[in-house]
């Protein structure tokens, strides 16, 4: 029978994997966050512009602002699209990291659960060594006190 002592190492080495993972996760979090912070300004930003340049269809702006505001958003979008797949990606690896972290986490919980039942097993293994002893003891009194 495998020593608790054994599984006791194995548990400490899974949940150093578990918190390597959980900093991998969290730092892909992060990294996801800054990507996405950064199309949320870009989207805003193009709707300010957008607006900027409704608003000058409306009143009698030049060609020249219209066409440089056009570019300008035509620009906008271009960014959004590059952003918007770096923030797909980022996003991918969070969602791998989380599984990752998820995994080990389960593995952690195996090994705790495995610790459990050994534990239970010596108890039930010393509790039963303790009545046969206990056992014996009546016995002999038994025997010894019935034979004077």
């Amino acid at each position: 029978m495998t020593s608790i002592r054994a599984f006791h190492k194995i548990l400490h080495h899974q949940e150093n994997k578990k918190n390597e993972a959980h900093l991998a996760y969290q730092e892909s979090v992060q990294s996801f966050e800054v990507v996405a912070e950064k199309l949320y300004q870009l989207l805003k930003k193009k709707e300010i512009v957008e607006k900027s340049y409704n608003d000058y269809l409306e009143t009698n702006g030049t060609v020249t602002n219209l066409a440089t505001h056009y570019a300008y958003i035509e620009q906008i979008k271009r960014e959004i699209m590059t952003v918007q797949t770096e923030v797909n990606q980022k996003r991918s690896v969070m969602e791998h990291k989380q599984a990752k972290l998820t995994e080990e986490h389960v593995e952690v919980k195996k090994f705790e659960s495995i610790i459990d039942k050994k534990q239970e097993q010596i108890k039930e293994k010393q509790k039963y060594i303790e009545n046969q002893v206990m056992d014996e003891a009546s016995n002999r009194q038994y025997f010894n006190h019935g034979n004077r």
